[in-house]
C-alpha cells in the first residue's frame, strides 16, 4: 500500500476488513465500479492466509471472463508479492505448466472461471482433496453476471460441492458487485441455505456526476446512418472512448467505417474491435491499446468490456442504440468517470427506420429512441431489473449429477439426490423430478445400475463427460478458424452461402475468402479489393423487464421533457406523443386496422410471448410483426366486420376460460423449448415444467390481459 501511494482506506474497504477479521459470516461488497472492491476482499484475505500460504489454495477467486482473471491477475500478484503468498491461474488460456506447477505445489490463491473448475472435477478428482482441502475462502467476481445463467447454477453447484473437501470450517464465500438489483435475492445467490448470514458492505458513496448527450437518426436502407457513423468519428477519433453496440455485425460494421474516415484523413487507424468471435490475441491486443497512454486508442465492442476490464481511463462511453437492461446501461455508462472529479460520461445514438406511404400506425413510433429514453430515466430513479431466480434448471441438474458421479466414482440414488436436495441450489426441483430424472437417464443408457444399487454413468453419459466441451453449460455454435497468412483473425460460424469468393467482415476489414478446409474448419482469406454483400451473423435480445415497456407508456403520455436528446429526438418524442394522442393511447391498447386488430400490451417479453401461446391456444391467430415484439401483437379478425365490442368479448373469453399454465405450454412444439445446452437429454416433462416457469410468466400475462381489456373497455 506504501508503495503504491495509498493515502487512506475507503470506507468499504474499512468494513470489509472488519467484517472478515472479525465475524464468520459470508459477504456481499457491492458498490460503484472503480471504488476498490477487489481490495477490499484480497487485503484482509490475504493478511489471514499469509500465516500458512502453502499446502492447500486458500483462496479462490472465480471469475465470469478469462481477460478478466488476467486482469485481476496483475492487481493481486502485487499484493500477494507483499504477502509472499502464491498466485495462480487456471483457465483454457494457462499452460500445462503452470497448472502442473499448482498440482504439485497446491496453495495461495488461484484464479479460475466455472469451466475450469469443472474441468478439475472431472480430469483431478484424485487431487482434490489436496488442492481444497485447507480452502478458507472464496471470492465470486462480478456476482450480478452469474445470477440469471445458467453458468451461475452450475457455479452455486460447485461451491457446495468444493466445500466437502476443506477439513476445517466451511469456506467463507465473498460476493463482488457494481450492481445488484435486488440485494435479497444476492445474498440467496451467494449462500442459498442460509442468506441471513451474509452480510452486506454496500456504504453510501458519492458517485460521480451523470453527463449524457442523445442523438437520433432517421435510418434509411444502410444498418447504420452515414450520419450517425460521421458524428461518432469526429466525436472519438481524438478520444479514449468504449464504443457499445448490441451485435457483434454491428461492431465490425462501425470498425471498418470510421478506421475508412481515419485512412481518409491519412491518420492511423484509431479504432480496434473487440467481441467474442475475435481471436485472443487480437482482444488482448485491444484491451493493451487502450491503456497505452501515449497513444490513445477507442474500441467498438459488444458486452465484452462491459465488466471490470481494467482498459485505463476513458474519456466517455457510447451507446450505439438502446442497451436491452437498465443493468447493461449501468455497467456500460460506469467504464466512465474513474479520474478523480472525473464526471461519467455516455452518448447515446439511436435511429429508427423511416415509415413508408401505406405503412400502420404503429410503425411510425419510434421505439428504439423510446426505449432508450426509458431506460436512462429509470436509471436516473436508481431503479434496477430485480434478478430472475433460476428455480428448476433441469438441463444443469443433468450436467452436474453427471460430473458428481465422475467426481465420486458412482453413488447411491438416494445419496446422489440428498447431496443436491440439501444444496437448495434447485429449489424448484421436487423428489418426483428427481425419480423421472434418473429413470429417464437411465432409459438412455447416460447411467446406469450396478448390481450393488449404486448408479455409474453409462457409455453414452461417458462419451458425453469426456467430451472437450462439457464444462461449459452454455451452448457454443460450431466455429471455423479464420487465417490470414499465420495469423488467426477469429472465428465464425459456417453457413450454406460460405464459399471462396465471398466476403467476410472481421476485425473491423473485409476479407476475400480464398480456400475452406473444411477437415480442418479453417477459412482461409485474404484482404478483399471490392465491397460485395458482407456475411457477419447476429446474437439474440436478452429478455427486457416489463417496467421499460410500462416506462414508455408513461413517457408517450407525459409532457416530460428530456435535456439531453438533441432535436432530432425531441421531434421524434413530439411526433410520436401526437399520434399517441390522436389515437387514443392513454385510453386503450386496442386499435382497428384494416383485417386485424393492434394491441399495444406494454409489458416485458415473457409476458408478450404468454399472452401470444395463450390466444393462440385459445383460437386467435396473433403475432408479433417483424421488431416488434414485444411492443405490438397483431391478430386477425374473425371476421372483415368483427367490431371492436366483438373483439374483447372473444379476448374475456380468454380471460375466462379455464386454461392453465401448463395448458399453454402444451401448445408450444417442443423442438421451441430445447433452448438450453442438454435439453435434448431430458425428458419432455421436464421441459415443458421448466418453459412454464421460466420461459413464460403466466402471473404477469394475466394481469396485462385485464388491463388490456379494462383499458379499452372505457
Amino acid at each position: 500500500m506504501y508503495r503504491l501511494g495509498w493515502q487512506e482506506l475507503r470506507v468499504l474497504q474499512a468494513q470489509a476488513i472488519d467484517a472478515i477479521f472479525d465475524g464468520d459470516n459470508d459477504v456481499l461488497i457491492t458498490t460503484g465500479t472503480a471504488s476498490g472492491k477487489t481490495e477490499a476482499a484480497f487485503l484482509p484475505i490475504l493478511s489471514v492466509i499469509s500465516n500458512e500460504p502453502v499446502g492447500s489454495v486458500r483462496a479462490l477467486y472465480i471469475g465470469p471472463l478469462k481477460a478478466l482473471i488476467n486482469d485481476q491477475f496483475r492487481r493481486l500478484d502485487l499484493l500477494c508479492e507483499a504477502g509472499e503468498v502464491p498466485i495462480h491461474r487456471w483457465h483454457g488460456d494457462v499452460g500445462s505448466a503452470q497448472k502442473s506447477d499448482l498440482i504439485k505445489n497446491p496453495g495461495g490463491v488461484l484464479q479460475i472461471t466455472p469451466e475450469s473448475i469443472e474441468s478439475l472435477f472431472i480430469n483431478k478428482t484424485n487431487h482434490l482433496h489436496r488442492l481444497f482441502g485447507g480452502l478458507q475462502f472464496i471470492v465470486v467476481d462480478e456476482v450480478h453476471s452469474f445470477m440469471e445463467s445458467d453458468r451461475g447454477v452450475q457455479l452455486r453447484s460447485q461451491l457446495q460441492r468444493i466445500e466437502k473437501y476443506a477439513k476445517t470450517a466451511r469456506p467463507r464465500r465473498i460476493g463482488l458487485s457494481a450492481t445488484v438489483g435486488d440485494l435479497e435475492s444476492a445474498r440467496k445467490w451467494l449462500n442459498p441455505q442460509a442468506p441471513s448470514r451474509v452480510q452486506v458492505i454496500n456504504p453510501p458513496v458519492s458517485l460521480p456526476s451523470t453527463r449524457l448527450s442523445h442523438l437520433h437518426f432517421p435510418l434509411a436502407r444502410e444498418d447504420i446512418p452515414t450520419e450517425l457513423i460521421d458524428d461518432l468519428y469526429a466525436l472519438t477519433k481524438n478520444r479514449r472512448t468504449l464504443i457499445f453496440c448490441n451485435s457483434r455485425g454491428n461492431v465490425e460494421v462501425l470498425t471498418a467505417q470510421l478506421n475508412r474516415r481515419s485512412s481518409r484523413e491519412r491518420l492511423p487507424e484509431h479504432f480496434l474491435p473487440h467481441h467474442g468471435s475475435i481471436s485472443k490475441e487480437i482482444r488482448e491486443d485491444a484491451e493493451t491499446r487502450m491503456r497505452d497512454e501515449d497513444r490513445p486508442a477507442s474500441v467498438v465492442c459488444t458486452n465484452t468490456l462491459e465488466l471490470g476490464i481494467d482498459i485505463g481511463q476513458l474519456d466517455l462511453a457510447v451507446q450505439v442504440d438502446s442497451t436491452h437492461t437498465v443493468m447493461s446501461f449501468v455497467q456500460r455508462l460506469g467504464r466512465t468517470g474513474r479520474r478523480q472529479d472525473a464526471s461519467r460520461m455516455m452518448q447515446i445514438y439511436t435511429s429508427d427506420a423511416q415509415p413508408e406511404a401505406g405503412d400502420d400506425f404503429y410503425k411510425r413510433l419510434s421505439f428504439s429512441l423510446l426505449k432508450a429514453l426509458a431506460i436512462v430515466d429509470l436509471f436516473l430513479e436508481g431503479w434496477l431489473e430485480p434478478p430472475f431466480e433460476r428455480t428448476v434448471p433441469y438441463n444443469v441438474l443433468y450436467h452436474q449429477m453427471l460430473s458428481r458421479l465422475v467426481e465420486i466414482h458412482g453413488s447411491l440414488p438416494r445419496d446422489l439426490v440428498e447431496h443436491f436436495l440439501a444444496s437448495n441450489v434447485f429449489p424448484g426441483v421436487s423428489p418426483q423430478d428427481y425419480a423421472d430424472l434418473l429413470k429417464h437417464l437411465g432409459s438412455i443408457d447416460h447411467i446406469e445400475q450396478l448390481e450393488t444399487g449404486e448408479v455409474i454413468l453409462g457409455l453414452a453419459g461417458e462419451k458425453v463427460v469426456r467430451s472437450k466441451d462439457f464444462y461449459a453449460v452454455f451452448s457454443t455454435p460450431p466455429e471455423w478458424d479464420v487465417f490470414y497468412k499465420e495469423r488467426v483473425l477469429g472465428r465464425i460460424s459456417p453457413r450454406p452461402d460460405l464459399q471462396s469468393g465471398a466476403c467476410l467482415l472481421l476485425v473491423g476489414r473485409l476479407w476475400e475468402v480464398k480456400e475452406i478446409f473444411e477437415d480442418k474448419q479453417q477459412v482461409l482469406v485474404e484482404p478483399a479489393k471490392e465491397a460485395r454483400d458482407v456475411m457477419f451473423l447476429g446474437t439474440g435480445i436478452p429478455e427486457m423487464h416489463p417496467r421499460i415497456a410500462q416506462r414508455v407508456r408513461e413517457i408517450l403520455l407525459s409532457d416530460k421533457s428530456f435535456a439531453y436528446l438533441d432535436a432530432n429526438g425531441k421531434k421524434a418524442l413530439e411526433d410520436a406523443r401526437r399520434l399517441c394522442q390522436e389515437w387514443g393511447m392513454g385510453q386503450k391498447r386496442i386499435f382497428e386496422l384494416s383485417d386485424k386488430w393492434a394491441i399495444f400490451p406494454w409489458t416485458g417479453t415473457r409476458s408478450a410471448r404468454t399472452l401470444q401461446y395463450w390466444f393462440q391456444a385459445c383460437g386467435l391467430n396473433a403475432e408479433f410483426p417483424m421488431m416488434m415484439f414485444p411492443w405490438v401483437m397483431l391478430v386477425e379478425k374473425s371476421e372483415p366486420s368483427e367490431t371492436r365490442e366483438q373483439f374483447l368479448a372473444r379476448l374475456q373469453e380468454v380471460a375466462d376460460s379455464d386454461y392453465e399454465m401448463e395448458d399453454i405450454v402444451k401448445t408450444i412444439p417442443l423442438a421451441m423449448l430445447r433452448i438450453h445446452k442438454f435439453d435434448e437429454f431430458l425428458p419432455d416433462m421436464l421441459i415443458l415444467k421448466r418453459a412454464g416457469q421460466e420461459w413464460l410468466d403466466w402471473e404477469q400475462a394475466k394481469e396485462d390481459l385485464i388491463e388490456i381489456i379494462r383499458n379499452s373497455s372505457m
